[in-house]
């Protein structure tokens, strides 16, 4: 049943999508299908394992922004309503009102991205920069989806929690959940390395491809974080299981609920907190999945996640593709057709059990 998804994944790499992947789908806690294709590198490396760690991309935004964003709410820290300015008392007038939920959801009005490089001397300017970066249209009007808003969290969290990111979301998020594998700025072996899109610079292992990420030395709140098929299926579950991860229940049911269910209804796109929301009109997941069915891909590895609610359904897959216009095409058709076969496989499977 399961066949269809790994002739899929093999085309994809004998066609140079990406070198390697792992993939895993399961309903809620349990695990129903599990591989890893492919190598390192393309060049005769080592196989890629169920242990390879992947840069993770704008899934560092659901992976450990959000979740800790989540946690800094249960804890009474914050509320999603509070503008910036609360944390941030001389942000600039045009931006002094927008909230966390905002920028949770892609309708904060910042840009989706600029180089931080190229308006900043150094990282410790980096939040300066970006309030003094212009808006691209009033917060709440519209959602655009951007990255400079979950740097902009990143930075918020790490006042709120008085703490550097990295370790926040260490004791918060990966630490609770036992994702072992998955941090900043990783070192030693298994590390798929990632491509940068400069024919001067080699792959990188450890080092993420965003450039704003580097710019921030690997540590951001839109990108950066690396983890592993296991740990991203762990999530993944946590989150098709109302936020419980085995026996431990890591965020309330509300809490998860919050977070993935449309937040901007009647905007231009359905967008939870980092997450995007499928829909009849917009089918993200795939024409298969049901229309409540949220998740979200980076789109220059092709690293994903999904999950539908109504039955608790999830998918995770890591990759280390290229970035290119090219690529991020097939990475959308891929999305859908690989999502698609999984939905499909899961529902034949269960109607046999």
């Amino acid at each position: 049943m399961w066949s269809t998804v790994d002739n899929l994944l093999s085309n994809a790499i004998t066609t140079g999508c990406f070198p390697g992947c792992a993939i895993a789908a399961g309903l809620r806690g349990v695990v129903l299908y599990q591989k890893a294709f492919g190598h390192l590198t393309p060049n005769d490396s080592p196989a890629v394992t169920n242990d390879t760690r992947y840069d993770a991309g704008s899934l560092t935004q659901a992976l450990a922004t959000m979740p800790l964003t989540l946690k800094a709410m249960e804890n009474g820290l914050i509320s999603p309503d509070d503008p910036i300015s609360r944390f941030l008392p001389d942000a600039p007038q045009d931006k002094r009102d927008i909230t966390l939920e905002q920028l949770l959801t892609h309708t904060s009005g910042l840009a989706a991205s600029f180089s931080l490089e190229h308006e900043a001397h150094s990282a410790g300017e980096a939040l300066s920069a970006l309030l003094a970066h212009p808006l691209e249209n009033q917060p709440g009007a519209k959602v655009r989806q951007s990255a400079m808003g979950y740097i902009l969290l990143g930075f918020l969290m790490e006042k709120v929690f008085n703490m550097p990111l990295d370790a926040a979301v260490k004791q918060y998020v990966t630490a609770p959940l036992g994702m072992t594998g998955t941090g900043y700025l990783p070192s030693g072996d298994h590390i798929a390395p990632t491509r940068i899109t400069n024919e001067s610079t080699l792959p990188s292992a450890g080092y993420p491809l965003d450039g704003n990420a580097r710019f921030l030395h690997g540590i951001a709140g839109h990108a950066g974080l690396f983890t592993t098929i296991n740990d991203l299926t762990r999530f993944t579950s946590m989150l098709a299981a109302d936020g419980n991860c085995g026996k431990q229940s890591f965020l309330a049911q509300r809490s998860v609920h919050l977070a993935a269910t449309d937040r901007t209804r009647g905007m231009n796109e359905a967008w939870s907190y980092s997450l995007r929301i499928t829909k009849r009109s917009q089918p993200y997941l795939g024409h298969l999945w049901p229309s409540d069915g949220y998740g979200l891909q980076d789109p220059a590895g092709g690293s994903l996640l999904a999950v539908n609610p109504s039955d608790g359904f999830f998918v995770a897959l890591l990759c280390n593709g290229h970035e290119s216009p090219a690529s991020r095409e097939e990475n959308d058709r891929l999305r859908k057709v690989l999502l698609n076969a999984a939905y499909a496989a899961f529902q034949h499977q269960t109607a046999l059990a």
